[in-house]
C-alpha cells in the first residue's frame, strides 16, 4: 500500500521537483499539491495524506500556522517541515505547532 503524500511549497519550480521526487518513488503517491496556506486549509482535509511536506514560509498564512490549524483536527496527519532556515526558534515553533520533524532545503553554492 503507498503512502499519500501532499506538498504545500508557494516556490514553483521547489514545488514541481517535489512532485516529481515523490510520482517517481516506489511506495509513495501523490494526492494533491498547494501553493499556499489557504490552498493547504481546504485541499489537506479533503485529501488525507499521511505525510505533508510543508514549507514554513508560504505568502499569506505561513506553515507554522496551517499545521496549528490543522493538527487538531487531522491528528494522524504528519507534518514535515521544509526550510532553508536553520533558526532554532522557528523549528521549535513549527514541532511545537504539532510538526513531527524538519528538512533543511540547501541552496547550491
Amino acid at each position: 500500500m503507498n503512502i499519500p503524500v501532499a506538498i504545500v511549497e508557494d516556490n514553483h519550480d521547489i514545488r514541481n521537483a517535489l512532485e516529481q521526487i515523490i510520482e517517481s518513488a516506489d511506495g509513495y503517491t501523490l494526492v494533491c499539491s498547494c501553493v499556499n496556506g489557504e490552498d493547504a486549509l481546504v485541499k489537506l482535509p479533503a485529501y488525507q495524506p499521511k505525510v505533508v511536506l510543508m514549507d514554513i514560509t508560504l505568502g499569506g498564512i505561513n506553515g507554522i500556522e496551517v499545521v496549528k490549524e490543522l493538527k487538531s483536527s487531522c491528528p494522524e496527519m504528519l507534518f514535515m517541515m521544509c526550510t532553508i532556515y536553520e533558526e532554532d526558534e522557528k523549528i521549535f515553533e513549527a514541532l511545537n505547532a504539532g510538526a513531527s520533524g524538519y528538512i533543511i532545503k540547501t541552496q547550491p553554492r
